[in-house]
């Protein structure tokens, strides 16, 4: 996938080649027409027009919904039934037609909004119909079945709006479910899925992303995974009758099995579109978590996070622990065996670096929760392991030219010295002078790395 920040800079650079007489007209005109510069004039715009098409769609849908329920009770059963399918009927097949069969590019994206209309309606056409039917359900129920309505849509289209909306319409369900379905003894098929819902998200979410092409749909499955597992870690964390050692396996599971990730795994997928993508939040995960356990006040009161009794269905969250912790150790294999003429076993340097900070931080924790209690050693750890992940990212930006994980790595490395400023008892003057020096820092390393960063995308030529 070629991305339009690189369709720019091919353009601007075969220009400047084009005036300095490296290539003649026929070589720049072939490139034109490979990476379609004439129509970068009109991405801008393009971007905008489906913003305001997709918003269009959103404000049409709830605007039939707010009709229907003002009209509801003085139509009859048989009124409003009609009216509901036709609504969705109408919608969809129009959308449908406008965007299979579209005769130009304007009336694609309005059978995009009107398919995310349909979308919308999906929803509406469930809980009136449900209502007038005296079928009975709960309302995160209902949003698991509209999203899994939407999510076979997104399957049928390949439409990133769809996937996106499918992917809400599932964790909202969740979020206002689980807590039910943890503790329900009898279980429906929506409760199985929530409990189950970091594997069926995986099931799900990740083959669309691939489906649909689509780095955003990635990145929303892979938080549709991470963030019920955070669900489960908490929850384990506040009982003391569940073994310790899977508090701090489900602590290190999401960033063991994001940098494990690889795209090869899938069948069919050629090249790496989403592989960097999973490094990415892996390495945000490790900051996050490094910056969160670098204050000595969360070790020393660890105790406070944990209750005296147990939570039903507790092996239900252990199974969602052990499938990933089973997909992980598989992907790790995968990775360390000897590929190609690769002969010996092994990894590369960075992939040793974050596998090392992961273990220290599963055994670091499982050591002050089950054998003795460590914070100052704990602290003292965690904000060495924040600085040397602040610092090998910032080394990792400046070699591969990558400017967001340049950015990221500055930003670990100001928030660890700030924060210890204000975590311990230090006199104003001293962290006014501080955050001045943090400042002066930033804004020197980012010119000096912005100039590099230019210089470096000059053409040889020219260097």
């Amino acid at each position: 996938m070629i991305s339009e920040k690189f369709r720019r800079q091919l353009r601007q650079e075969a220009r400047l080649w084009k005036a300095e007489g490296l290539v003649d007209d026929e070589l720049y005109q072939q490139l034109a027409d490979r990476y379609q510069f004439n129509s970068l004039e009109t991405a801008a715009s393009n971007r905008f027009v489906i913003i305001l098409i997709l918003g269009g769609g959103i404000l049409l849908g709830l605007g039939v919904i707010t009709f229907v329920a003002a009209n509801w009770q003085q139509w009859p059963r048989y009124m409003r039934v009609l009216l509901l399918l036709s609504v969705l009927m109408g919608f969809n097949a129009g959308g449908f037609y406008l965007w299979q069969h579209p005769t130009s590019e304007s009336k694609q994206r309005l059978g995009q909004g009107l398919l995310m209309a349909g979308a919308l309606s999906l929803g509406a056409n469930i809980a009136l119909l449900a209502q007038m039917f005296h079928i009975g359900g709960s309302p995160y129920g209902l949003y698991v079945v509209w999203g899994l309505g939407v999510l076979i849509m997104a399957y049928s289209l390949k439409l990133r709006s769809l996937s996106v909306l499918a992917i809400i319409l599932l964790g909202l369900g969740y979020f206002q479910g689980i807590g039910i379905a943890l503790s329900a003894r009898n279980l429906s098929a929506i409760d199985i899925l929530l409990q189950y819902m970091p594997i069926a998200s995986a099931i799900l979410f990740i083959p669309l992303a691939y489906w649909c092409q689509s780095r955003v749909v990635f990145i929303m499955a892979l938080l549709a995974i991470a963030i019920p597992l955070l669900v489960i870690t908490e929850r384990l964390i506040s009982y003391d009758s569940i073994t310790r050692i899977w508090v701090a396996i489900s602590l290190i599971l999401i960033p063991t099995w994001l940098w494990s990730y690889r795209d090869s795994q899938w069948p069919h997928v050629h090249g790496q579109p989403f592989q960097a993508i999973a490094h990415s939040l892996a390495i945000f995960y490790l900051g996050v978590l490094c910056f969160i356990f670098s204050f000595f006040d969360v070790w020393n009161n660890f105790d406070f996070w944990t209750y005296r009794d147990t939570p039903e269905n507790s092996n239900i969250m252990l199974i969602n622990i052990l499938a990933f912790v089973v997909i992980s150790l598989w992907q790790w294999f995968q990775i360390i065996k000897p590929h190609g003429s690769q002969r010996y076993w092994g990894v590369n340097a960075y992939t040793t670096a974050i596998s090392a900070m992961i273990i220290i931080t599963g055994l670091v924790t499982f050591w002050h929760i089950s054998i003795a209690q460590i914070s100052t050693i704990a602290t003292l750890i965690f904000n060495l392991q924040m600085f040397l992940l602040g610092a090998v990212t910032v080394r990792l930006g400046l070699l591969k030219g990558n400017r967001s994980a340049f950015w990221y790595g500055m930003v670990l490395l100001v928030l660890q010295i700030i924060s210890r400023m204000f975590e311990y008892e230090t006199e104003l003057l001293l962290k006014a002078l501080v955050l001045v020096l943090c400042g002066i820092a930033v804004i020197i390393a980012g010119l000096w790395f912005e100039k590099n960063l230019s210089r470096s995308n000059l053409p040889n030529s020219r260097s």
